[in-house]
């Protein structure tokens, strides 16, 4: 039989237990999961942030973990749809539509009347509104660029393209399969990012995919600008995602890239003698290509206790001081204005046109400005993304795929 407790010793226990839980039970852990946990610049950011404020505020603290981008969307869906959302909500903002028209985000109209955001963020910042209510602050507004390795150009006898059909050219005429030296690397594998990809040679030319409220795939200028995406697809490697594009530029193994600015701060890491030889220009289209990135938002089930503390980091990622470090960090324009001061432009060059792209770019197409796709964003890019791929990995004429994309669309996610 266990002993028996005297009353002293129990007493001393309740009292030691009692000493002892405070630290314990005012801690409130926020679950912020993000595809950017692992990602060079703006991760190193995530972390300052985060670290600065559960300094500012003891109780806290935050899980801040890795979920890959192409499971990510997925994987909060899930949650939200068995009332387990995180604390801290992390979308990219092409899917922000799909969250709030369920209702499951919360609005904050009234903690931002108590800031100077909206007067000094980016005009971008509307995108965050559904039903009239503001439900997220936008982290970042982008313009598309383009990278080039400016040896394997000079070695080619290249400048570097101002127009479409001279990218084309230069795409081609430094690729040699044989030495594993390809004239563009993007995304070959069903992916998300074939929107961008397919649609920067589609927007760029000041098309559309979607004309007077209805897909307009069948469009002559949009067969023929997208039969020039599928060209410059037969420089590219297969089977890539945008990991290995990239891994594949800084290797060397490749001539340009496509890219948000956010790459700036994978090519500043590259190792000698490489690096040197990678450049950064404004995409050869008449029009930059872009839009909204990435948004932090709670979720409207979020316990009352935990709300305060949510929006406290966000608007501590809001403030001057960490939206300079935003673009330093992750070379990606942030929000506000004039996050990128003149002297920081004047010592780093390369944010000066990352700045312009953004300040100019325009969202990819108005094809999401139609309510239904911004609603069923995630069923439009999977049917989108198969397209795609069907028009890279066969022989079918352009127009032929195009025609069956829209009939899918028309049916899966109709306009009208």
């Amino acid at each position: 039989m266990a002993p028996i407790l005297s009353r002293r010793t129990a007493l001393a226990a309740a009292t030691a237990a009692l000493t002892a839980s405070p630290a314990r039970a005012q801690q409130t852990v926020l679950d912020f999961p993000s595809w950017q946990a692992d990602e060079p610049g703006v991760s190193q950011w995530w972390k300052e942030l985060i670290a600065a404020f559960e300094q500012q505020n003891p109780g806290a603290k935050v899980n801040f973990y890795m979920i890959p981008f192409a499971n990510y969307v997925p994987q909060l869906t899930v949650r939200f749809a068995g009332n387990n959302p995180p604390d801290v909500v992390h979308l990219p903002t092409r899917n922000f539509a799909a969250f709030a028209s369920q209702g499951w985000l919360l609005p904050i109209d009234d903690r931002l009347a108590g800031t100077d955001i909206l007067a000094t963020w980016t005009p971008l910042q509307a995108d965050m509104k559904w039903d009239g209510k503001t439900q997220g602050l936008l982290l970042m507004g982008y313009g598309s660029l383009l990278y080039y390795n400016e040896a394997l150009l000079k070695e080619a006898g290249l400048g570097v393209p101002t127009t479409p059909d001279q990218w084309l050219a230069a795409i081609e005429k430094t690729t040699n399969r044989d030495k594993g030296q390809f004239g563009l690397v993007a995304t070959s594998i069903e992916h998300p990012n074939l929107v961008v990809e397919a649609g920067t040679w589609v927007m760029g030319q000041g098309l559309d995919f979607v004309q007077n409220g209805k897909y307009a795939f069948h469009d002559p200028a949009v067969v023929a600008a997208v039969d020039q995406y599928r060209r410059s697809m037969r420089f590219a490697p297969a089977g890539s995602n945008s990991t290995v594009v990239r891994q594949l530029f800084l290797d060397g193994k490749a001539t340009f890239l496509r890219d948000g600015p956010w790459v700036w701060a994978f090519v500043d890491k590259a190792p000698e003698p490489g690096r040197s030889n990678f450049k950064v220009a404004r995409l050869p289209f008449p029009k930059v290509t872009g839009g909204t990135s990435n948004s932090l938002h709670m979720a409207a089930s979020l316990a009352p206790a935990k709300r305060d503390l949510v929006w406290k980091l966000m608007a501590l990622a809001a403030t001057p001081e960490w939206q300079e470090k935003y673009t330093l960090l992750s070379a990606a324009p942030a929000p506000r204005k004039g996050a990128i001061t003149a002297a920081t432009a004047a010592r780093l060059p390369h944010l000066q046109l990352i700045a312009d792209s953004a300040a100019s770019a325009g969202a990819v197409g108005k094809t999401l400005t139609a309510l239904a796709l911004q609603e069923g964003y995630n069923e439009y890019a999977s049917i989108f993304g198969r397209g795609m791929m069907r028009l890279i990995s066969t022989q079918e004429p352009t127009a032929a795929v195009l025609a069956n994309l829209e009939r899918e669309l028309d049916r899966a996610v109709p306009l009208r």
